[in-house]
């Protein structure tokens, strides 16, 4: 009889345990409302100025948390305004929720290891646009995930990817650029200050096309250090190519938000 119940205890046990958060090494992860994200690759890098960039991505969302500076073990999310500690997510559609809002909370709670890896606690309450669509993202947790340049060094993440674009004739070049492919491939282009992104079906062939809010080519600017999160009004997505079978995409582009011109946009990316 002893060992049946012994038995019985296990089973209920690993069923207990079943939903819980993994921790493997290297691993970022967390509960986006009930569901859990768990990043496929995850990775850390430092900007020139110091700031520290983790990111992971799965097969359509990413997750983005930018520490303005590492002095501190704590840092808070959301709040003042601006609040340049950041925490966005990226849904399988697109949507960008970030913490960069005044009606967002948050706190990630980390330390930078001696292997040069970053581990630590997250937890967050995201807005898309700044003022609706709120996720929340519980138990986030970050183990071992490898930080790619040294402090000061200038970032390299392996990788040929090219994003440039002008804000209003001042020229935009991104320290992290990023591409999730689902329903739509979302290529994204970050600065300390802003990111830039362009939304299109991953089979899009060469041609020129109409961006326009809700249509199936998207254009968005967000302000990371403000609640400000544009979506295109107008503008074009030129694809220059698209090799589906190797997955690499060049094109164009230009939009305008309220407040901004987004002009000379051109990319060249492996997805």
């Amino acid at each position: 009889m002893k060992p049946l119940l012994i038995l019985l205890f296990l089973a209920a046990l690993i069923c207990s345990c079943s939903s819980e958060i993994q921790d493997n090494s290297p691993a970022l992860q967390g509960v986006i409302d009930s569901t859990l994200f768990r990043s496929a690759d995850s990775r850390a890098v430092f900007n020139d100025n110091g700031s520290l960039v983790i990111q992971g991505n799965s097969d359509a969302q990413t997750l983005s948390i930018l520490i303005n500076s590492v002095n501190q073990s704590q840092v808070q999310l959301g709040g003042d305004n601006p609040n340049t500690n950041i925490a966005s997510f990226t849904d399988e559609f697109g949507n960008v929720f970030s913490t960069a809002s005044t009606n967002a909370s948050g706190q990630v709670n980390y330390e930078i290891n001696g292997d040069n890896t970053v581990s630590g606690t997250f937890n967050f309450t995201a807005l898309r646009n700044g003022i609706q669509d709120t996720i929340t993202m519980s138990q986030g947790f970050m183990f071992g995930v490898p930080i790619l340049t040294a402090l000061g060094d200038t970032p390299d993440v392996g990788t040929s990817d090219t994003f440039t674009a002008r804000v209003n004739t001042v020229i935009f070049n991104p320290t992290i650029i990023s591409t999730v492919e689902s329903n739509l491939l979302t290529v994204s282009g970050q600065t300390q200050q802003a990111s830039i992104s362009v939304l299109f079906s991953p089979d899009t062939p060469p041609g020129t096309y109409d961006i326009t809010p809700g249509g199936d080519f998207k254009g968005s600017y967000i302000l990371l250090g403000t609640s400000t999160v544009l979506e295109a009004q107008s503008g074009t997505l030129t694809i220059v190519s698209n090799d589906t079978t190797a997955d690499e995409v060049s094109g164009n582009f230009i939009f305008e938000v309220d407040g901004f011109s987004i002009t000379d946009g051109e990319f060249s990316v492996s997805y």
